[in-house]
């Protein structure tokens, strides 16, 4: 690394809609509820760092459910799950800001759609996900079903009866060319195949962006929680461009070694990542450069 590093950083690296839109609520709420305890059920987004921001706010995570009584909750952005948010409602005293994010509320209202209308209703994401397990409340149980490859849908995925409709959607961070893989191992099933691209518009464009970045810098800086399904999502994507990726939480993850001989870095953040802890890291890596 020399005094000239050459820094870049994706347009689309940071907070997405649904995620600003989440933190906003959160951060208004002492304002608007100064005399009530706050919680979020479940941290309010997948970052560390801002969570531990809004308690000192006094916006408070909790877990559990039996913490809440009469104050407010907030649901983070992934969502939760249909028998939980009905739980919620019956709470007396509890006033309830829903911070879900508007993609995922879409992808939930198709699972029931299609469930209700006796779809199979597929979605590919990671089963342990908190916005997957609350899609998944939404439908039928023994018609709804979450795949995370391809090679998971031959027939004995369907036991021993194909279905004649399929609804297909997708936690929506997972990559777009997993989606359409599966799509098209589905196509070749007699009957009717309905495909709901509910991937984010932003998560794609993050995704092809790293991408490209990764092709022309020595080295590529992932900022991002470690519980971040997004971040970590793209770290892996720009491991396959470029070996010399590593995923960060804060600046202070940085190793001087990883730069040695890199004289361009290309930095890149998660859905949940916000912009002081990117500027933190720009600054960080400026006075490594200005030492060497």
């Amino acid at each position: 690394m020399g005094k000239n590093l050459t820094i870049i950083i994706a347009e689309t690296a940071g907070f997405c809609f649904g995620v600003k839109r989440a933190v906003n609520l959160a951060n208004r709420a002492p304002e608007r509820y100064p005399d009530q305890p706050i919680r979020t059920l479940g941290p309010i987004i997948h970052n560390p760092q801002v969570v531990e921001q809004l308690a000192a706010r006094g916006v408070i995570k909790t877990d559990d459910i039996a913490e809440l009584g009469p104050g407010v909750v907030i649901i983070r952005s992934h969502g939760i799950t249909r028998q939980l948010a009905a739980r919620l409602e019956k709470i007396p005293g509890l006033t309830i800001i829903n911070a879900t994010c508007p993609f995922v509320r879409r992808a939930q209202e198709i699972v029931a759609k299609m469930s209700e209308r006796g779809y199979e209703v597929i979605i590919i994401g990671e089963p342990d996900h908190p916005e997957v397990a609350g899609l998944i409340s939404y439908g039928e149980p023994e018609r709804t079903r979450v795949i995370t490859t391809a090679k998971e849908i031959p027939e004995r995925f369907f036991q021993q009866k194909k279905p004649a409709r399929i609804a297909l959607l997708a936690q929506t961070t997972q990559p777009q060319e997993l989606y359409n893989e599966i799509a098209g191992a589905l196509l070749p099933i007699k009957g009717e195949l309905r495909c709901f691209n509910t991937i984010c518009t932003a998560t794609s464009d993050r995704q092809s962006e790293v991408l490209e970045l990764a092709g022309r810098c020595d080295c590529m800086l992932i900022i991002g929680g470690r519980n971040s399904a997004n971040t970590n999502r793209l770290h892996q994507l720009s491991l396959t461009r470029q070996p010399r990726s590593y995923h960060i939480e804060t600046a202070r993850d940085l190793r001087p070694e990883w730069f040695a001989g890199v004289d361009t870095v290309g930095i890149s953040a998660g859905a949940s990542t916000p912009q002081w802890l990117i500027d933190e890291t720009v600054t960080a890596l400026q006075k490594l450069a200005s030492r060497s």
